[in-house]
């Protein structure tokens, strides 16, 4: 008892200096075996969920946490309050698991709850675009002609955590005509978006934006060439109201003698010759985490007079963590070593294609993961510039699901019955499962038709349910247990499980004879108070019965076999007297 109580004590030392210096310095480093052993999560959500935890359970959920809290640092700027808080969640959570006594599925349930508290604490007080609104990726570049309407559209998502409700967008217009090439109309030019739900764990971020739109008058002042539009937002996030910049891109042709954007301005300056991206594609369309993936990316030029040169594009994968000795490891690493690409010129209006291999780390979570294009590049008078964008790339995880072992009572019932039929589902993936159900399929048993619903990452679910006996078995007595669920995209998969009942036809014809006894002609003598004898020579009339049934079916068994006997024996004595009639003649 005392030894058990040291070891939780030191458990809980080690949780609070871990808590302590978790922002002040990297975590110590451990050999690769040790640390693959420490980070598998599937060491937890493979195991039986009713056993009880163990010391190396605990301490891969210690880890778990912490590759979480890598995570959170490299996808946030987190302020003072909310690393303190975080520290909290981890000591408390160190704590706790060192102290209960917990299953498995107690223990992963409690991680899960963990890691969302640290995520809504990692969101305090954070500031910027890039934590929250985008721009997907796929929004075009539209053309607009002096004199003449364009629509503007921006399609909006939402790649936080968190719910943002009365989105206000506007337009950042100036009276400069190389700044803005519209005309300037105050009247309608704010747009709303009530809603905007997170996109995290879904299947296509694009789904789930949200489409403003404008229609621009082209300003006779405008000059020809791609402008930069910006727009302002303002939103709410958890009762508090914060602010951002949008901006997109709009090709212009202004009236001729106006110019071009690229050209020197009033103030004799050269404009800034520009990289962005156009779009971008995946083969296969659909990336899963583990699986190797060709990345092409257009980018154009948007200069209609200035052609660029040297351009050095350098990809940086969102980082996830998972490592011991840093603040984690990138999602996605390209299968050359490399991920810079070197393009020679780019012509003042022209595209190009970036193409590069890359593969998915096996443990991503089912979320888009942003990869950042950074752009090095000079013009023909060798000026240097930068730019730099960024595409999402939505990661899918493969669904693992399993049961376990069937409990059927009884396995052999005669038409009419029911059976009772008990196993377990397991979701030992890293997605989660939606309307989940079994059902049965055969011909001697119908119903038993179970909802079990939704199934997170390492939750599993019960099948209890009652078959009724329609038909005797004619086959080796297969029934089919269909498992169906979907994915976040509402895509139906089922797995199929076999299980064994036979059904089998009573045969009443040969009861009624000597010795019979029908259990429905006994009278119950219920006067008196005396011993219920009706009620005991009931019950044995029914276990005569059932012997009286069981002799008749093995009867007709065994009468079955010693006629089967007796017609081979009867077919070779046929066969010798025909041989002996042959050999006669």
């Amino acid at each position: 008892m005392k030894s058990k109580i040291l070891k939780k004590i030191g458990r809980v030392i080690l949780g609070g200096l871990t808590a302590l210096f978790i922002f002040m310095a990297p975590l110590p480093g451990r050999p690769a075996n040790e640390a693959q052993a420490y980070f598998d999560a599937t060491l937890l959500v493979t195991k039986d969920p009713g056993a009880h935890i163990t010391d190396e359970d605990r301490n891969v959920a210690y880890y778990w946490i912490l590759d979480h809290i890598n995570t959170l640092s490299t996808l946030y700027d987190l302020s003072p309050d909310a690393a303190k808080r975080m520290n909290e969640i981890f000591y408390e959570a160190n704590v706790f698991i060192a102290e209960t006594e917990l299953t498995v599925e107690q223990l992963v349930a409690y991680m899960n709850e963990v890691e969302a508290n640290l995520t809504a604490a990692a969101a305090m007080n954070v500031t910027g675009a890039n934590q929250f609104l985008f721009l997907t990726n796929d929004t075009k570049v539209p053309s607009g002609i002096y004199n003449q309407s364009t629509s503007v559209t921006l399609s909006v998502v939402n790649l936080g955590v968190t719910l943002l409700q009365d989105v206000i967008i506007t337009p950042n217009e100036s009276t400069d005509p190389s700044k803005w090439p519209f005309v300037i109309n105050h009247a309608e030019d704010a747009r709303k978006i009530y809603r905007l739900e997170p996109v995290k764990n879904l299947d296509d971020a694009k789904q789930w934006s949200q489409d403003v739109s404008w229609s621009f008058v082209v300003s006779k002042d405008a000059m020809s060439g791609t402008y930069p539009i910006s727009f302002h937002a303002k939103y709410y996030r958890d009762g508090q109201i914060e602010e951002t910049d949008l901006t997109t891109y709009v090709n212009i042709t202004g009236a001729p003698g106006n110019g071009s954007l690229n050209e020197s301005s009033l103030e004799g300056k050269t404009s800034t010759p520009r990289i962005i991206v156009t779009g971008f594609t995946t083969d296969p369309v659909k990336v899963y985490a583990g699986d190797t993936f060709h990345l092409s990316i257009t980018v154009q030029n948007t200069s209609g007079s200035t052609a660029v040169n040297n351009i050095q594009f350098d990809l940086k994968a969102a980082k996830e963590g998972t490592g011991s000795d840093s603040m984690g490891y990138e999602a996605f690493l390209p299968t050359s070593g490399s991920a810079t690409i070197f393009v020679n010129r780019i012509e003042a209006g022209a595209t190009t294609e970036l193409n590069i291999e890359m593969t998915a780390r096996s443990d991503l979570t089912q979320k888009p993961y942003v990869i950042e294009l950074d752009a090095a590049y000079e013009d023909d008078k060798n000026n240097p510039y930068t730019a730099a964008t960024s595409v999402s790339i939505p990661v899918h995880q493969e669904a693992r699901v399993d049961t376990g072992d069937a409990e059927i009572v009884p396995a052999s019932v005669p038409v009419g019955g029911s059976v009772n039929v008990m196993y377990s589902i397991y979701n030992k993936g890293k997605t989660t499962l939606y309307n989940v159900q079994a059902d049965f399929e055969g011909d001697s048993v119908e119903g038993g038709s179970t909802f079990i619903g939704k199934l997170d990452p390492g939750a599993s679910g019960s099948v209890d349910a009652m078959l009724n006996a329609v038909a005797p078995t004619m086959d080796e007595g297969i029934v089919k247990a269909v498992i169906s669920y979907e994915d976040e995209a509402g895509n139906v998969t089922k797995i199929e499980k076999d299980l064994q009942i036979f059904v089998y036809e009573m045969d009443y014809s040969e009861m009624g004879g000597e010795g019979w006894v029908d259990p429905g002609m006994m009278e119950i003598e219920e006067e008196g108070g005396g011993f219920p004898w009706g009620i005991l020579f009931g019950g044995v009339a029914l276990v005569i019965v059932a012997g009286i049934v069981t002799g008749i079916l093995l009867g007709r068994s065994k009468k079955k076999k010693k006629l089967k006997a007796e017609q081979d024996a009867l077919d070779d004595g046929i066969k010798d007297l025909d041989e002996e009639d042959d050999d006669e003649l």
